[in-house]
């Protein structure tokens, strides 16, 4: 099996009936070593805590070599999630034998406590749809399930977050459970969601309580982009918005906001940044989400390298930014402007064949060099 592996580290190791996996290995190599770890020919399996929701399969022992990773956006180390931790050492309680499973967590001796009521006790799944609420809304205005505020509070008593509100208060800020303050919770929560809709001109609200879709509204719903991002493309473009705001504006959108960020990163993106066709803006933040995705995306139509953790990061940007190309024509198409639409259609025929507008065609065929 191992002369079939193209990684020549993963070679040595798979000899030695111990197997790794990580992001930017080929598919081959990964289904490769999936299938040595289900048939039972590797005796361990390193992967990164990412990959805990997609191991191959159980195992006797489950080893967590510390508990937290780092988050380049808040530029500090922040813990794994409960869900993580939980789904780890699961891993070792579904062995494949009659053995019992063992999970052992390396982790700063002060948390140890902490962690040992995590996971011997119950957790209960709590209800985050108060974070994301306007995009639901927006989604359920424009199908017309939703036609005045009243239809929104009654929507939300079909949720998760409703039962839970009532079964763990103090989680959601509450001062009880009793029925006024759930309903006063409830009113000003629809309340300021769909004021917050109505500036960014996604809805349209009569009579102080009737609401309507409004065209910028619809392009978020028919695409499944935020409410935020449509409101941006919006109030950046203008009739002389070429390829280069384009890509500005399109870099600017909140999906690219979850973006991670490593230790040293922005010193990696600067150096990047000076090699690129097109200069950044002055006074560029590279710690911004919005600045790290113009520098990929540079990067990618001039077709150069990149670290391995970054090439991850412009697979994520790539898998957005057409749906997001096709949201910005829609909205540079409402104003009736012809050359910023095809200002954007060029950006993505430019994302699609990792290419600037000005090489030579026949670089889009495979082994045509300069």
């Amino acid at each position: 099996a191992a002369e079939k592996i193209q990684e020549a580290a993963l070679k040595q190791t798979l000899v030695k009936g111990v197997g790794y996996l990580h992001h930017e290995m080929a598919q081959g190599d990964r289904q490769l070593v999936e299938r040595l770890y289900q048939q039972g020919a590797l005796s361990v399996l390193l992967c990164p805590f990412s990959f805990c929701w997609q191991l191959p399969g159980p195992c006797y022992a489950s080893i967590v070599m510390d508990t937290v990773y780092y988050e380049g956006r808040e530029l500090r180390f922040v813990d794994y999630s409960m869900a993580d931790l939980l789904q780890m050492a699961g891993c070792a309680c579904r062995p494949a034998s009659d053995e019992r499973g063992r999970c052992i967590i390396l982790c700063h001796t002060p948390k140890k406590e902490f962690l040992k009521r995590l996971l011997h006790g119950s957790v209960p799944v709590e209800s985050h749809l108060d974070h994301a609420l306007h995009d639901h809304l927006c989604a359920e205005v424009v199908t017309a399930t939703i036609e005045n505020k009243q239809d929104a509070v009654d929507y939300l008593t079909w949720t998760l977050y409703y039962r839970r509100l009532t079964q763990n208060p103090n989680y959601y800020a509450l001062q009880g459970a009793n029925h006024a303050l759930l309903s006063d919770h409830l009113s000003e929560l629809i309340e300021t969601c769909i004021s917050e809709l109505e500036e960014s001109k996604c809805i349209a609200v009569e009579n102080e309580m009737d609401v309507s879709a409004l065209n910028l509204g619809m392009i978020a719903s028919y695409y499944y982009i935020s409410h935020t991002t449509v409101d941006v493309f919006a109030a950046s473009v203008t009739a002389k918005t070429r390829v280069k705001g384009a890509m500005e504006i399109l870099s600017a959108a909140s999906e690219f906001s979850t973006l991670s960020f490593r230790q040293g990163e922005g010193d990696m993106l600067e150096r990047m940044a000076r090699h690129l066709p097109q200069a950044l803006p002055p006074h560029s933040d590279y710690d911004d989400p919005a600045v790290k995705t113009l520098v990929l995306l540079q990067t990618h139509f001039s077709r150069g390298t990149m670290a391995t953790d970054l090439t991850t990061d412009l697979k994520a940007v790539l898998q957005d930014s057409l749906k997001l190309l096709q949201a910005l024509v829609d909205v540079i198409s409402s104003h009736g402007w012809l050359k910023p639409a095809l200002a954007c259609m060029e950006l993505s025929q430019m994302v699609v064949q990792g290419l600037w507008d000005r090489d030579p065609p026949m670089l889009q065929i495979p082994h045509f060099t300069a």
